[in-house]
């Protein structure tokens, strides 16, 4: 009987131990500066023939204006292999942790792009691509 309430007690207070959980987020690729991205699985959506999907970037370094994370939503097109941003944040915290602040995508990264061999965009939009 002893043995069992410990193991209950083990059990039960692992269980309430609060941890970070990221959730959704899988990751799915990490590029050659140690930046790691992510991609919600659950959230992608398929409409007319294109992949609407969320993709985390978690950067090792943080860019410019102190942002260590990012989270984009693109439409993506996997019969050309090609996606385009639609929004996104940048946050100050980890795995898009905290109040992102919405920046408008720069005229450079509007439009369709196809994504560079062996990069990780090419990866993300692979493993969106093989979930339809």
């Amino acid at each position: 009987m002893k043995k069992l309430l410990l193991t209950f007690t083990i059990l039960f207070s692992t269980l309430m131990i609060s941890t970070p959980s990221y959730g959704e987020w899988t990751e799915v690729s990490e590029n050659k500066s140690g930046d790691t991205f992510y991609v919600d699985f659950e959230r992608i959506r398929k409409h007319d023939g294109y992949v609407y999907y969320w993709k985390l970037a978690d950067f090792l370094k943080p860019l410019v204006g102190g942002y260590l994370s990012m989270k984009m939503y693109y439409q993506g097109d996997c019969k050309v292999f090609r996606q385009k941003s639609l929004s996104g944040s940048f946050h100050k915290e980890p795995m898009g942790g905290g109040t992102g602040e919405n920046l408008p995508i720069p005229e450079t990264h509007k439009g369709w792009k196809y994504p560079p061999p062996t990069s990780a965009d090419e990866v993300v939009l692979k493993q969106v691509c093989s979930k339809q």
